[in-house]
């Protein structure tokens, strides 16, 4: 789990062609936007990571338990010593928290198309690939082919109802 989170957190920070958001508000947007339809959040069959499409955004990020479990390891405020190694530790932890709440997020007008094939989740994008998502894998398995197929079939069918809305 470890070397999927730091694939997240370091795609995440060196790609500059997305945006990120704090996993909290786009939990919240979800919660917010309800029965408006459209609104998927898929976890990989692990558990560790999930993709959304909210509103006119589709992310990526760790899944609430994986955020939960990583925000109970990184608690400074089980940070006991006083030191400066205390105070280095509280600031490795604080940073590992703030990293990891952030998602990685590409507008929906950047897809051309998607599909579901072959087990895996395939986006065409509208102009440069983004290939973060292509790169990034869970337990050695990419992460676009880390999902169960019902879920992916769903996910796809709802970007493609956002990229072709009806007419």
């Amino acid at each position: 789990m470890r070397a999927s989170i730091a694939a997240v957190v370091i795609a995440s920070l060196l790609l500059t062609s997305c945006s990120r958001h704090r996993d909290d508000e786009e939990r919240g947007s979800i919660a917010q936007a309800g029965a408006a339809g459209g609104e998927v959040r898929i976890q990989t069959t692990s558990g560790e990571l999930d993709m959304a499409l909210v509103g006119d955004s589709i992310s990526a990020g760790l899944a609430p338990d994986a955020l939960a479990k990583v925000r109970r390891e990184t608690d400074t405020a089980q940070v006991s010593s006083s030191s400066i190694g205390g105070s280095i530790e509280r600031m490795v932890k604080s940073t590992v928290q703030s990293a990891v709440s952030s998602r990685v997020a590409f507008p929906v007008s950047a897809v051309k198309d998607v599909r579901y094939r072959d087990g895996a989740i395939e986006f065409e994008w509208n102009e440069r690939p983004t290939r973060l998502f292509e790169q990034t894998k869970v337990n050695g398995k990419p992460f676009l082919a880390s999902f169960a197929p019902q879920d992916a079939e769903r996910f796809v069918d709802a970007v493609r109802a956002r990229i072709r809305p009806a007419q």
